[in-house]
């Protein structure tokens, strides 16, 4: 599995030099989505990291084919940062069945120097392939529980067609099939996948791959989606106070919760600018905390608050806090 904000990509140019290419940053520039039923959209992230010294700035992207729609995670890329180029094939408009269809994406790169990156779909459509539904979404799950969910692969033109392996991409999702139908020339499987408990909080993707008996559908792929919530959130993640005048304070609430009640026994990293109330002691499965900050030095701040809980899954939450202190 893969988390969409966090890819890693080995460093390959820089644009200070004049040989730079932004095609270099992609370590994809070819996606084959295989045997493809038609109905359901797929979807694929060419995902880059600006390994560069300077910022990269993207144009809309455009596509050879009706069938595909491309977009950008985020049109300013500074350097570090993770984007994707974002390509969307509707099946149902990849035209005959049987045939490859491949769809170029070109990605205008506008700043600091223009050049364009071509990226390319492509898939098999086939009318003798259902499946239902076209993504496991295993939904919002939080961390330290197993969830599971099942999608039926139907061949409908291979008497003898057999599912014969089923892996995941995913380091934490496990995929299992079992045959459920077998008439005439009509078979369906139900692909189950399972994920593990110990997946950690994040929004994560993986590809449950099956291979078959048939030499025309070698493989088919299987998207698995799930958010995984840690086990006790806050809201807001961080608090950001803006530009405060010298002495004049400030207040924010933060609502702390949890699946089960829990204590927070300590509050870490107030002072006499920063003072953060508890408003109750008691174990609670939400929690409100009021923040206050008193400014005293031009200039501002820039920490983190420390509530130590018994909660056993997460004894600890961090809450980022800023902000500028300007004159009065």
């Amino acid at each position: 599995m893969f988390r969409l904000a966090l890819a890693a990509v080995g460093v390959v140019a820089t644009l200070g030099s004049a040989a730079a290419n932004p095609a270099d940053l992609f370590p994809e520039k070819v996606h084959d989505f295989g045997p493809t039923p038609r109905g359901p959209v797929v979807v694929h992230y060419f995902r880059f990291t600006n390994t560069t010294n300077q910022t990269l700035t993207l144009g809309q992207p455009r596509v050879s084919c009706g069938c595909v729609s491309a977009s950008v995670s985020q049109f300013t890329v500074a350097p570090g940062q993770t984007a994707a180029v974002i390509a969307q094939m509707n099946t149902n408009r990849a035209g005959p069945a049987g045939v490859l269809k491949a769809v170029t994406v070109y990605v205008p790169f506008v700043a600091p120097s223009p050049t364009e990156v071509a990226l390319r779909v492509q898939a098999v459509i086939r009318d003798d392939l259902i499946l239902s539904p076209d993504t496991i979404n295993l939904g919002t799950v939080r961390r330290g529980q197993a969830a599971a969910g099942t999608a039926r692969v139907t061949f409908t033109s291979d008497p003898n067609w057999q599912i014969t392996e089923a892996t995941s991409s995913g380091a934490f999702v496990r995929a299992e099939v079992k045959q459920e139908s077998r008439n005439g020339s009509m078979v369906t499987y139900a692909v189950t996948a399972s994920l593990d408990k110990d997946c950690p909080a994040g929004y994560w993707i993986a590809d449950v791959t099956l291979k078959t008996s048939n030499p025309a559908v070698a493989t088919v792929r299987i998207p698995v989606v799930v958010t995984v919530t840690p086990p006790v959130t806050v809201n807001p993640a961080a608090l950001e106070f803006g530009d405060m005048p010298l002495g004049s304070p400030g207040e924010r609430r933060v609502v702390i919760q949890s699946g089960t009640p829990f204590r927070i026994l300590e509050v870490k990293g107030g002072d006499e600018q920063v003072v953060v109330r508890v408003e109750n002691q008691d174990a609670r499965p939400v929690h409100v905390l009021t923040v206050s900050a008193s400014p005293r030095i031009l200039g501002g701040f820039d920490r983190s608050i420390e509530l130590v809980t018994d909660n056993a899954d997460q004894p600890r939450v961090i809450i980022p806090l800023a902000a500028r202190v300007v004159g009065p």
